[in-house]
């Protein structure tokens, strides 16, 4: 795996890479929406806090996450980011703003939300320090 990957929407490009981050198969599951080849696909990870589930659902670019007794759901990812031994992070929105999710080998999840769209780029744009600071 390299370093750095990126990938457009829920792929199984993107599934395969999550899957190699937590050093697990991806399996499919017996159910899925009406007409779907693509399938739902399941990564499962023992990590240090619990155990990490994510479905993976490239026909909607949807994402369930549940760490213990906890559940993270996001619809319309734009763009998944594997980091090497680190984490994935999905960027999702729509017309009512823009979101990033993140999910770490450690079981960590940070799920943030912005009720303005993000630029292109899905990242926040910097604005430059004024000189009184």
């Amino acid at each position: 795996m390299r370093p750095r990957q990126s990938f457009k929407g829920v792929s199984a490009e993107a599934i395969d890479a999550i899957a190699e981050l937590f050093a697990s198969d991806a399996k499919r599951q017996e159910f899925s929406l009406p007409n779907d080849d693509q399938g739902v696909w399941e990564v499962s990870y023992r990590s240090e806090s619990g155990n990490i589930r994510a479905l993976l659902w490239p026909a909607i670019n949807r994402i369930d996450v549940t760490v213990g007794p906890h559940m993270w759901v996001v619809k319309g990812v734009r763009e998944l980011e594997v980091i090497d031994g680190l984490e994935f992070i999905a960027r999702f929105g729509g017309n009512e703003g823009d979101g990033v999710l993140i999910v770490a080998r450690g079981g960590q999840v940070v799920l943030t939300t912005t009720t303005e769209p993000l630029p292109p780029s899905g990242r926040p744009e910097r604005k430059p320090a004024s000189p009184s600071e």
